[in-house]
């Protein structure tokens, strides 16, 4: 476990802009994980945040594998 939280992907959003758009969201992240060679993870993790019903479920699945840093301090 303490490996898994020096390497997690950190990615910083402004949520109460465009950069809060979930589809945003995911383009950083993507573009993230594609640097590490993730890309698999990175489906996987599409695929669930794209079946959540609602923000707020998304936004939770994003942040099982990504640490998330709202500079808005909003979500």
């Amino acid at each position: 476990m303490e490996n898994r939280k020096m390497n997690q992907i950190k990615i910083a959003i402004a949520s109460s802009g465009p950069e809060g758009n979930i589809y945003a969201i995911l383009a950083k992240v993507r573009a993230e994980m594609r640097k590490r060679r993730l890309i698999q993870k990175y489906n996987d993790l599409y695929c669930d945040v794209t079946n959540c019903k609602s923000y707020q479920e998304a936004i939770a699945r994003i942040r099982q594998d990504i640490e998330l840093i709202d500079t808005d301090k909003r979500i």
